[in-house]
């Protein structure tokens, strides 16, 4: 159902006489019976979040981490690999990856959420398809979350796809009843679902500057604008925001099949 063209006017034009306060609320209800995406803080009682690479959840989830942390849920982070081949390290590999895990920690602290380590090779993920599979199988099984964060199908990151499509390999082999939201890092999310993260802004650029080691490669404050992007679709361009793309597990399987012209696991390997 579509909110009416003349209700979303006087919704908007409202905007000056009422206060900040409420203004949460009434967008969310305003995202709930309109055609955009919906507005709102999810409620989950067990969050997995997957990720590539150390950095990754600080840019794509952090905000909607720490609101899900805060209000109680279980949030628990899996990384597939621990950076070491990062583009301007001036560190061995070995010494890179040490660095960039125990940066994530630091990162996973501020949030509120545990972390758990693959330690797969950085920038060869579409070669370990089936430990990907295995691990985020086993992770399913243990942990039984109510939503599972992963990299969105299409980005444009050959490790993000790889363990985006390993997911919808690991959720094939299961009928857990969960959801799962799809985020971005570097590409834009076509999403349908926005969490306002103003509440936890800071925590969000804390978690992000605590990876100085990722900083040597480019910039990583950059992907702050992203949050603010955000708030202009859903919230009238005030605070900042995260976007998902939120389907049900079988939607998901069903949209990697869709979407297999990016699952390149057997092409020949990438630089990362």
């Amino acid at each position: 159902m579509s909110l009416p063209r003349p209700l979303a006017r006087i919704v908007a034009r409202a905007k000056p006489k009422i206060p900040a306060a409420v203004w949460p609320t009434l967008l969310a209800v305003r995202s709930l019976v309109g055609d955009g995406p919906v507005v709102g803080v999810p409620a989950f009682d067990r969050a997995l979040v997957l990720v590539a690479h150390p950095d990754d959840e600080a840019l794509a989830c952090a905000g909607t981490m720490a609101l899900l942390a805060d209000a109680g849920a279980t949030v628990t982070l899996l990384a597939a690999t621990d950076g070491e081949g990062t583009i301007g390290s001036p560190h061995d590999p070995a010494e890179t990856g040490r660095r960039r895990r125990a940066e994530l920690a630091r990162s996973t602290s501020l949030l509120g959420a545990g972390l758990e380590h693959l330690g797969l090779p950085d920038g060869r993920l579409h070669e370990h398809r089936a430990q990907l599979r295995t691990a985020f199988a086993a992770a399913l099984d243990r942990l039984r979350p109510d939503v599972v964060f992963v990299p969105w199908l299409g980005d444009g990151h050959r490790d993000h796809r790889a363990v985006a499509f390993a997911l919808a390999d690991a959720l094939s082999a299961t009928t857990a009843d969960l959801q799962v939201w799809g985020y971005e890092t570097w590409s834009a999310v076509p999403h349908n679902r926005i969490v306002p993260i103003e509440a936890v802004i800071d925590r969000k650029r804390a978690a992000v500057a605590a990876h100085e080691t990722g900083s040597l490669a480019f910039d990583l404050s950059a992907g702050l604008g992203l949050s603010r992007w955000h708030s202009m679709h859903g919230l009238l361009g005030e605070g900042h925001a995260e976007a998902f793309l939120a389907v049900e597990r079988t939607d998901y399987i069903d949209l990697a099949e869709e979407l297999v012209g990016f699952d390149d696991t057997a092409l020949p390997e990438a630089g990362s």
